[in-house]
């Protein structure tokens, strides 16, 4: 009776410990199907799902349009922060002037667009989406200016303009994520 008695009771508990661990979270499949669609919004759909895929455990406890536009968000920060800091090690070890002045332009240009971006992030975190779309755009306006300086004709011993290309690819995700959210705050506000 007793050992019968402590079999339900481990039951029970081994239930109640499996499912509020699992309360409040998507099942994976959701998750995967949500952020497929997203990428599927971008204009470079395979692209962005190798990104997403890749980071895929950053997305589990995102709670809808706002968690994973936060998530994209600490992304696409990661990925300037690096470029920058590429830029500022090419722009220390270079002898040529001209390169130099292009590396700290666009190291200047990483900058800004990090700080575009975590102004978005805290907009997105404090639910004040008013303005969410001007840092976007002024971070692509930071990348465009980036690009001019190493355009095809230009010498480009470091490749920065693929590096540009896939920063490129992580704001066009920020973009269609951010407007996902702001489309469904509209959506609600409306009704």
């Amino acid at each position: 009776m007793a050992y019968s008695l402590l079999r339900i009771i481990f039951v029970a508990l081994i239930f109640a410990i499996s499912a509020t661990s699992s309360l409040g979270r998507r099942e994976k499949s959701e998750i995967e199907k949500d952020l497929r669609d997203l990428c599927s919004e971008t204009n470079r759909t395979k692209e962005c799902w190798y990104v997403i895929k890749s980071e895929l455990n950053r997305f589990t406890d995102a709670d809808g349009s706002k968690g994973v536009a936060g998530v994209v968000i600490d992304l696409a920060i990661a990925k300037a922060g690096e470029i920058h800091g590429e830029l500022n090690k090419l722009y220390s070890g270079s002898t040529d002037e001209n390169l130099k002045f292009k590396y700290i332009s666009c190291s200047k240009n990483y900058n800004d667009a990090n700080r575009n971006l975590e102004l978005a992030k805290k907009m997105v975190d404090t639910n004040h989406n008013r303005f969410i779309a001007v840092e976007i755009y002024d971070t692509v306006q930071e990348l465009r200016s980036c690009m001019l300086e190493f355009t095809k004709d230009s010498f480009d011993p470091a490749h920065i303009s693929n590096m540009n290309k896939e920063f490129g690819l992580y704001v066009g995700i920020v973009k269609v994520a951010t407007n996902r959210l702001l489309l469904e705050k509209n959506q609600k506000v409306q009704k």
